[in-house]
């Protein structure tokens, strides 16, 4: 198992976006155990406080439209307070991005689990986009890779594997990608990366 940590809340601040009433009086006591501030928000979240880390919403009333961002890119963990079982219901939720979610009538236990559950799924799914979004642009930088091997190639009279090895190396000493060192090097940048004797007019030969 990797090692967990368990999330700390005090000092965090959540919106409830919820009519209020006696199970959402109960759940913001129970943040307030927890050090977490609690605010309430309804009928719709007009914007959202850089300081807020997490959003609790009524799953069984949302609407689309509910929050000030695109429909499932939610900038913070959401998590659904529900009551309903209805499948398009649980459609919509879905649809929002949830990280978590609590059963109404809230109760004195969950919350707390809810928390930790939607923090670490949050940080998960943004890791996860991370990656993804660094290899869709190695794959959109790969036609650059490629100017790159062939100019090598043509400027130092040498294989496809020596060229990339050149290339390669000069990225790691930048501490660049070899996909964004291609990208922002020119033939006169390459060339500077062949030994000095190379660099004469020798070069140039197919």
């Amino acid at each position: 198992m990797t090692g967990f940590r368990t999330p700390n809340f005090r000092g965090w601040q959540v919106v409830v976006l919820h009519r209020e009433d006696a199970g959402m009086h109960r759940l913001a006591r129970q943040l307030e155990r927890f050090g977490v501030t609690c605010h309430f928000a309804w009928p719709r979240l007009e914007c959202l406080d850089p300081a807020v880390k997490a959003v609790f919403f009524d799953g069984d009333s949302g609407f689309d439209g509910l929050f000030p961002w695109p429909s499932g890119q939610p900038p913070v963990p959401l998590i659904a307070l529900m009551r309903s079982e209805a499948p398009g219901r649980l459609e919509w939720v879905l649809a929002q991005g949830i990280s978590s979610h609590l059963v109404k009538p809230v109760q004195s236990t969950g919350v707390y689990s809810a928390l930790v559950l939607a923090s670490h799924s949050f940080d998960q799914a943004q890791q996860q986009q991370a990656r993804i979004e660094a290899l869709k642009t190695r794959l959109r930088l790969r036609p650059e890779v490629i100017r790159a091997v062939l100019t090598v190639m043509r400027l130092d009279a040498v294989d496809e594997d020596k060229a990339f090895a050149c290339i390669r190396a000069a990225a790691m000493e930048r501490r660049m990608t070899v996909e964004a060192f291609c990208a922002t090097a020119d033939e006169t940048g390459l060339r500077a990366l062949l030994p000095r004797r190379r660099r004469g007019g020798g070069l140039g030969r197919a």
